[in-house]
């Protein structure tokens, strides 16, 4: 048996022994998944709020799901173009982080693991550590294209990806892709150039985001990783890594992944408001400019959190 077939058969082993770790670590996850229905006054203030909201300068498109906890442990739900397809920029991280950590348990490690690369990776959205998170858990560090079998290499790098669907929460999203520049290069070169060109950029939508951020703040991923996860995205509302904030009164407890690049400007963000009341937002928006510096002013956003906190239902209704 020479090298290359080698390779796939450890592959195809990797592979099926990754599915089968998901499935045990997954055994008791059903019972945790929290119920979301659809809600028609926090469809109707999440409508009026983008209506008001648009245009914002030269920010025209903004598609959003906002989730709101209710009084019986369910979670109330209104979007806008909640399916609709975007570069997620670094929001993708958030996919990252869970999956790293599902990879250190089913290791039998603890949850904090790779804590050298997540941790920076989510409080200040380091690229070049994401490069490493996605080459420890997926075991495809990338290497030039004619040096393997792709469809091997590849097959490895849906880690995350097999995750999320195991949970019903892939829903047509693209979680592959390193976010550049990384610790392989500067832009998508050898296997990870190739995987571009064959598969596409990362993709999420408002609603499949928001389900992210629930299941990982309802412990549906377990509470270690809710435990450990929870306190990296943590931040003052008002910051450099953070979009929406501003929008949001004083005393809010604000945990969040934003991500911008290109012309994207998002955010999803878990919040729980001074008077207790919880909310999920989900923001994916063309509000940065991608003529502009990078420097730019990227707080558009907390335009549309505050006409949308002044309209959703109030506390225990």
């Amino acid at each position: 048996m020479d090298w290359r077939m080698c390779a796939k058969a450890s592959a195809l082993a990797a592979a099926l022994a990754g599915l089968a770790a998901i499935a045990c670590a997954d055994g008791s996850a059903a019972a945790r998944v929290a119920e979301v229905r659809d809600d028609p006054r926090l469809q109707a203030a999440v409508e009026e709020a983008h209506r008001r909201f648009l245009p914002a300068g030269r920010l025209d498109r903004l598609d959003v799901t906002v989730l709101m906890a209710a009084p019986d442990g369910s979670w109330r739900r209104g979007s806008v173009g909640g399916r609709t397809p975007w570069y997620p920029a670094s929001c993708v991280k958030l996919g990252f982080a869970i999956a790293a950590v599902h990879w250190c348990e089913a290791g039998g490690r603890a949850a904090d693991c790779l804590d050298a690369h997540v941790a920076p990776m989510l409080q200040a959205s380091d690229n070049v550590q994401t490069g490493f998170v996605v080459d420890a858990i997926t075991g495809a560090p990338n290497g030039p294209a004619e040096s393997a079998d792709f469809e091997s290499w590849f097959a490895r790098r849906l880690y995350t990806e097999r995750l999320l669907d195991r949970h019903g929460l892939l829903d047509g999203q693209r979680f592959i892709n390193k976010t550049y520049p990384t610790n392989s290069g500067e832009e998508p070169a050898g296997l990870e150039g190739l995987a571009r060109e064959r598969h596409g950029r990362n993709l999420m939508h408002a609603d499949g985001g928001a389900n992210l951020m629930l299941a990982l703040v309802s412990g549906r991923f377990g509470e270690a990783s809710a435990a450990y996860l929870r306190p990296l995205l943590r931040r003052p509302p008002v910051s450099w890594y953070s979009f929406m904030g501003g929008g949001f009164p004083e005393g809010t407890v604000y945990e969040s992944k934003a991500g911008d690049a290109y012309d994207t400007l998002a955010e999803i963000v878990h919040a729980e408001l001074p008077d207790g009341r919880r909310l999920i937002v989900s923001a994916f928006s063309n509000g940065r400019d991608p003529d502009g510096p990078d420097d730019q002013d990227l707080t558009a956003l907390a335009g549309f959190a505050r006409l949308l906190i002044e309209r959703l239902p109030v506390a225990g209704d």
